[in-house]
């Protein structure tokens, strides 16, 4: 009997092993996103070190379905791009640690996209893909982007490796680091005068308040809901 007893998983180790179930679940239904994040360099065992930005965009994944079965969008198509947005983060890391922060993303995101092609990705998913940074500044601009470049603009801003958090709290931590600071400042002529993180913040205070509205959810709490699914969908396993 103490031996079995021994046996039995704790409650944090079950929390674990079914947290592991759905992950992997998730994971062999998106098998082709899967390959091309190993392609990057970002998945399998040979890439130990890097498997951390293949666990970032699982987890975003599955904040992009939550949030897309929401609000009525395209899921399948947000599930894609959310898994593939950081497939090519290895070769933009070290192009930028070899050209600098704005340099490096560009060269980087030139060669991702003529990539991408290559493989016969089509032209939506990779424009949904980099929904992350927007286009434009203005206002005007970021209401009428579509539900789903909101919602994947969102889901990258509040996913901080591989957990979601307010989006106060991602600025904070992407401000910290100077390679990003870096990149982001480069947008300042583009956004007349505001840097890149000033601009997520302004766009994701929109979507936050926008899908809180249609959800008829009180101000500030669409994340932890998010976290809660999230918590009901691994306790089914």
């Amino acid at each position: 009997m103490e031996k079995f007893e021994k046996n039995i998983p704790s409650e944090e180790e079950m929390r674990e092993l079914k947290k592991t179930r759905y992950f992997s679940h998730f994971a062999t239904t998106h098998l082709a996103e899967m390959r091309i994040l190993k392609k990057g360099g970002v998945l399998g065992k040979e890439n130990r070190d890097w498997r951390n930005i293949s666990e970032h965009c699982l987890v975003e994944a599955v904040g992009a379905d939550i949030l897309a079965e929401y609000m009525g969008a395209d899921r399948k198509n947000i599930v894609s791009a959310a898994l593939l947005h950081d497939w090519y983060k290895r070769n933009e890391i070290e192009a930028m640690k070899k050209l600098g922060g704005a340099k490096g993303h560009r060269d980087a995101a030139e060669k991702e996209i003529a990539v991408l092609q290559k493989m016969g990705i089509p032209e939506n998913i990779i424009h949904l893909m980099h929904a992350n940074i927007p286009q434009r500044a203005d206002i005007e601009y970021l209401e009428k982007r579509t539900r789903e470049e909101k919602i994947m603009h969102f889901i990258d801003l509040i996913t901080l490796n591989a957990k979601f958090v307010d989006i106060k709290e991602r600025i904070r931590d992407a401000s910290k680091k100077k390679s990003v600071v870096e990149f982001c400042d480069s947008y300042r002529p583009r956004y007349n005068g505001k840097s890149l993180l000033e601009v997520q913040d302004i766009a994701g205070s929109l979507e936050q308040k926008e899908f809180e509205k249609i959800l008829h959810l009180e101000p500030g709490t669409l994340i932890e809901r998010i976290r809660h699914t999230l918590n009901n969908r691994i306790d089914a396993y």
